[in-house]
């Protein structure tokens, strides 16, 4: 099996699904057109095409620069280090960046016996990100979807326990989110 072949065979069998313009390295990297489509791809990727492992799932907010209000602006773990450098500055939008108001969710498959990889990527709304689980499917969806729901507010309907794994319960919003602002709390260093 080939990429040409695992990516046309997606491509024949999922409706509104094409080759994404910017794929992941030289994987074959299908953009689905809705959340609706994911399912359908994952059965096919795992049931008739052998890629029997989810490697991850995780996102990118398009949204713009990241805000840094409220984070520590030099944080060293380093005690006798002068100090650390600053944040990184986000690079303005440009030929390279186009900042929207989407979340891009990508999705890793892997394929044990032949060692290929296909990557799936869905765009959805900020307002309300919403997705089907594939905790079903690929038993290891479970943390990988939890800690996307935590960091960056995506739900994943028919998850068994879509709750926090990563961040405080008291901790308000999603930090991976561009538009965060952290709230300074007990944990902050003075």
């Amino acid at each position: 099996m080939t990429r040409e072949k695992v990516l046309s065979d997606i491509l024949a069998q999922v409706p509104g699904a094409s080759a994404a313009a910017a794929p992941v390295k030289d994987y074959p990297t299908v953009r689905l057109s809705q959340p609706s489509d994911l399912p359908t791809a994952a059965r096919l990727l795992k049931d008739e095409l052998g890629f029997d492992y989810l490697e991850m799932v995780t996102a990118v907010d398009w949204l713009g620069p990241t805000k840094t209000e409220g984070f520590l602006p030099a944080v060293t773990p380093i005690p006798f280090a002068a100090k650390a450098p600053a944040l990184p500055v986000t690079p303005a939008a440009g030929p390279d960046i186009a900042y929207r108001p989407v979340l891009d969710l990508l999705w890793s498959f892997g394929n044990l016996k032949t060692h290929l990889k296909v990557f799936l990527r869905l765009e959805v709304s900020r307002e309300k990100p919403e997705v089907p689980s594939l905790t079903g499917l690929f038993p290891a969806a479970d943390w990988q979807e939890r800690e996307t729901f935590d960091l960056f507010g995506v739900r994943f309907s028919g998850h068994p326990n879509l709750t926090k794994i990563l961040t405080p319960d008291f901790l308000q919003g999603h930090p991976l989110l561009k538009d965060y602002v952290h709230q300074p709390d007990e944990f902050d260093a003075d």
